[in-house]
């Protein structure tokens, strides 16, 4: 099972974290220059829960915000077990 949200399909993110050095041209200098880009991974906020879907109990990865919603009523046919 991937670690995918079963609601909002919400995983993780690969991003470059960019090193820069300089003064910015608004300040006066010259101008940002990049000296580095390294790839980063930003991970969802996911958590194991059990759900019951249909009438069936399935243990999935949930977001924080999934869970509000389900905590909310705003999913239809699944509910927090």
């Amino acid at each position: 099972m991937s670690k995918t949200c079963f609601v909002t399909g919400k995983k993780n993110m690969v991003v470059n974290s960019v090193t820069r050095r300089g003064k910015a041209r608004a300040a006066g200098g010259v101008g940002r220059k990049v000296t580095g880009v390294s790839k980063a991974v930003q991970h969802a906020n996911l958590h194991k829960k059990a759900v019951r879907v249909d009438g069936e109990v399935k243990v999935v990865w949930l977001s924080a915000r999934a869970m509000r919603s389900l905590t909310a009523g705003k999913v239809k046919g699944m509910v927090l077990v």
